[in-house]
């Protein structure tokens, strides 16, 4: 585990630097998204991972969602059927866009500003459920004090549903870059260091914007994410993986139906070794 005062280093950077794209990230969408949830009963999830919920059964049950940005899963979740609905998130902005259109729509979610290695002991063993979606691993520093927090934050029994980025993509180019091969590994896929970036966060608007605030960028292997799961006495129940895109970032590779990993679920269950 990386020691605190390193790990806000990168953290608090990362916040700077999402305060910063978020106006850019609400100007593209934000009408969007209000509109949307304004429909009673509307969900962005898409058909893969509605199916599995629903299988895992999430009627009633107390989810937060870690790394929610702007609050529309954990809204979509709460239309549902789930019950008590939390989101935490680093940047100022998502989470008052999160909870201005909760508000907005009359979503029953809260949504709370925290480093998510902060969340206080309050909400220890308060959930059914830890919702994870895509975007939230890249930003993480140390993956083994993620899921500490997780696993503290679950009832016995309870589940952590993860739908996110596969690691194999984090080997090709983004959209973005110039590269005439999209399916050639241009990163290699085993990296302790963070990729350093300065503006360009703006994935949603596809708008460019330098900054003097750095971003880091962690990439993580299929090891790293499953044992940082188990050391933590999260059990794996359930491991599926998709060609499908779900960054917003690898369309080409998608669309070029290669036959490469791009996403993925991942289902743990919280259990005791006691």
């Amino acid at each position: 585990m990386m020691k605190t005062k390193e790990r806000k280093i990168f953290t608090e950077s990362n916040r700077a630097a999402w305060n910063e794209a978020m106006p850019l990230h609400q100007k593209a969408a934000r009408e969007k998204w209000d509109k949307a949830f304004r429909q009673p009963g509307y969900s962005c999830i898409d058909e893969i991972e509605r199916q599995l919920l629903i299988q895992l059964g999430i009627q009633g049950k107390d989810i937060a969602h870690l790394c929610c940005n702007n609050g529309i899963e954990l809204l979509s979740l709460k239309n549902m059927g789930a019950g008590k609905c939390v989101g935490f998130d680093i940047c100022d902005e998502a989470i008052l866009e999160a909870t201005q259109r909760a508000e907005l729509c009359a979503i029953d979610c809260r949504y709370f500003r925290t480093d998510v290695y902060d969340i206080p002991p309050e909400f220890d063993a308060q959930f059914d459920m830890i919702y994870i979606s895509i975007g939230c691993f890249g930003w993480l520093p140390d993956l083994p004090s993620f899921f500490a927090v997780a696993g503290r934050l679950l009832r016995d029994g309870g589940v952590v549903f993860i739908h996110e980025g596969h690691p194999f993509g984090e080997m090709l180019p983004v959209d973005n870059e110039p590269q005439t091969d999209f399916l050639r590994i241009t990163e290699p896929y085993f990296k302790t260091e963070p990729y350093v970036e300065y503006g360009d966060l703006d994935y949603v608007g596809h708008s460019h914007h330098d900054s003097q605030k750095p971003q880091y960028w962690f990439t993580h292997t299929m090891s790293d994410i499953l044992m940082a799961m188990i050391d933590n006495e999260i059990a794996i129940q359930h491991i599926s993986e998709y060609d499908v895109d779900i960054s917003n970032v690898k369309q080409r590779v998608e669309q070029a139906k290669a036959g490469v990993p791009l996403s993925m679920i991942l289902i743990g269950k919280k259990t005791s070794l006691d």
